[in-house]
């Protein structure tokens, strides 16, 4: 997201994106404003073609980024990998700049995609396939692109951004923590070329045009671009999917990945860390919020800017409410352990959670068991209980409920995240193992989401695991 300052001198007039158009052949009259976020965008025709003219003011994006970008897109079109092209101006050159008494903008002009948009909603289990094999197929030729240049930015350059910006908002204490967990968890990760290189990082449906002629898609805005864990591109991708939790959106998440593997490896282990990648780009993308509305003057700027700045700031507080834990765990003690007696499941949750909370205390205090108690706005709101395997050092979570007052708000997947983190801060080495009953799809589906994928299968149960050491 491009400042708010610079969007409003940016729209003031159109007279930033005329004089860059005029380095293009256009048709004359056909400029037209399309939209501005990370740049702003106008359409234009050249002989009745449509064209796009991107740009962006000097203090949002650097030259040497841009160029980069362009780079890798030229690459992959000369490798045969589908993605808008890049028009070359009147003067022989890719990108344009102009000055102006704001500052410089840099500008590229971009073909039309080809085909056409599919939502999640109108996917076919076919289009989920051919998904998941377009981004795998870009992931090969990065692996490949030798010319990666020291520009472009990289997932520690991500961080370094973040940290910049939340120094100057003192405040955000949740989102610093944040920050720190995720600099250690991510720097435990592989970064062999198998894992690691030139991510798009928005493979999201609006960034790719399905060709029914060719049954394959193409891909705009490598604006985001930067060196990554392969993991983070699909992560991102399947990121609305992975939220609605229901079977058919798991159903075009395993089709994702099915078509991804036909061209690429994709091991557990990287699907597993899905959830990590996620909180990566909420953390990102909430200081990039943060900074598009600093040092806006609200006085005089445009009632269309100002209601911007208050759907930016709402976009601010709910990605805060992401990064902030809405489930503590705490150790039961003596002040909570008969008020974690009293929890109950509903009537019809019993048969998959037949055994009362005091059984699980109990055998806790005798069998060397940890049960920790929830507590959401200092209300208790259920417990768990995990043990380590001294046989192999893998933690089994043996139990995890909520209380049937606390259940329809999100707090199980929320709860079951904490506890994650909890036993991933321990640093434990091998697995996180859990079982729960082969006809509770509501806990497959929550398990499955968040990375824990099925080893074993009988008529009574499933047995998942989740690996948190690469």
């Amino acid at each position: 997201m491009m400042s708010l300052k610079n969007m409003v001198r940016g729209t003031e007039t159109d007279s930033a994106a005329k004089q860059l158009i005029s380095c293009w052949e256009h048709d004359a009259g056909t400029l037209t404003f399309w939209r501005a976020s990370s740049n702003f965008v106008y359409l234009s025709e050249r002989n009745g073609v449509r064209q796009f003219l991107r740009y962006v003011h000097e203090e949002d994006n650097r030259l040497e980024n841009i160029q980069a970008e362009l780079d890798f897109i030229l690459y992959l079109i000369s490798s045969g990998y589908p993605a808008a092209a890049p028009v070359l101006s009147r003067y022989g050159n890719w990108i344009e700049t102009i000055q102006t008494a704001d500052g410089s903008y840099f500008g590229v002009v971009f073909e039309q995609a080809k085909g056409n948009p599919i939502p999640l909603d109108l996917m076919t289990d076919r289009h989920a396939e051919e998904w998941g094999r377009s981004l795998a197929s870009l992931h090969l030729l990065s692996e490949s692109y030798s010319a990666v240049p020291s520009s472009r930015p990289s997932w520690m350059d991500a961080l370094t951004f973040i940290a910049s910006v939340l120094q100057r908002h003192p405040s955000e204490e949740t989102a610093r923590h944040e920050l720190e967990r995720i600099r250690q968890q991510l720097s435990k990760l592989p970064t062999d070329e198998r894992h690691m290189g030139l991510i798009h990082y928005d493979f999201e449906t609006d960034n790719i045009f399905y060709d029914e002629e060719q049954s394959r898609y193409s891909a705009i805005d490598f604006d985001d671009a930067m060196i990554h864990w392969y993991g983070m591109d699909a992560a991102s991708a399947l990121r609305d999917l992975a939220e609605q939790e229901d079977a058919g959106a798991q159903r075009k998440i395993e089709h994702f990945l099915t078509g991804y593997r036909s061209i690429k490896p994709l091991d557990e282990r990287c699907v597993q860390k899905f959830p990590l990648f996620q909180r990566f780009a909420d953390l990102y993308a909430f200081a990039r919020l943060l900074r598009s509305v600093e040092n806006m003057d609200i006085h005089r700027s445009p009632e269309w800017a100002l209601q911007l700045r208050i759907k930016l700031l709402k976009g601010c507080d709910r990605l805060r409410e992401r990064l902030r834990p809405t489930v503590e765990l705490r150790p039961i003690d003596s002040t909570n352990w008969h008020a974690c007696t009293r929890l109950e499941v509903t009537d019809e949750q019993k048969d998959v959670f037949p055994v009362p909370a005091v059984y699980w205390l109990a055998e806790s205090a005798y069998c060397g068991f940890t049960p920790l108690a929830m507590y959401t706005d200092e209300q208790l709101a259920g417990f768990a209980v995990y043990a380590v395997d001294p046989a192999d050092g893998s933690c089994w979570i043996m139990a995890f409920m909520l209380d049937r007052k606390f259940q329809g708000r999100g707090l199980g997947r929320s709860g079951m995240k904490e506890l994650m983190r909890y036993i991933e801060d321990k640093q434990w080495g091998g697995t996180i193992k859990l079982g729960h009953r082969s006809d509770n799809m509501r806990a497959s589906r929550l398990y499955a989401s968040l990375g824990f994928a099925e080893i074993s299968r009988d008529e009574r149960e499933v047995v998942r695991e989740w690996r948190f050491q690469p």
